[in-house]
């Protein structure tokens, strides 16, 4: 009998295992990138480019860049957490 609740224990911690991880898969970790960048990946800090498309690391869409002004920028500084800050 004792063994039978471990089993159902075992699983009920598997199954809620499984149901968190699976709705964490894709969280964003940046939602900008610094002003001369047009396009970039939310989940891999190093991928910006010019054109939409996807990421190469991830495979994610490219996010349009919200602070995109066009022009290019001389200085730039990556903070802690990946994202690219123009001075």
């Amino acid at each position: 009998m004792k063994s039978s609740s471990l089993i159902k224990l075992f699983v009920a911690v598997i199954l809620v295992y499984s149901i968190y991880s699976c709705g964490n898969k894709h969280v964003s970790v940046r939602s900008s990138a610094g002003p001369d960048v047009a396009y970039f990946c939310p989940m891999d800090t190093m991928v910006n480019e010019n054109s939409s498309g996807k990421c190469t690391v991830c495979g994610m869409n490219l996010i349009k860049n919200p602070n995109y002004t066009g022009v290019e920028i001389s200085t730039v500084v990556v903070t802690s957490t990946g994202d690219t800050l123009a001075e």
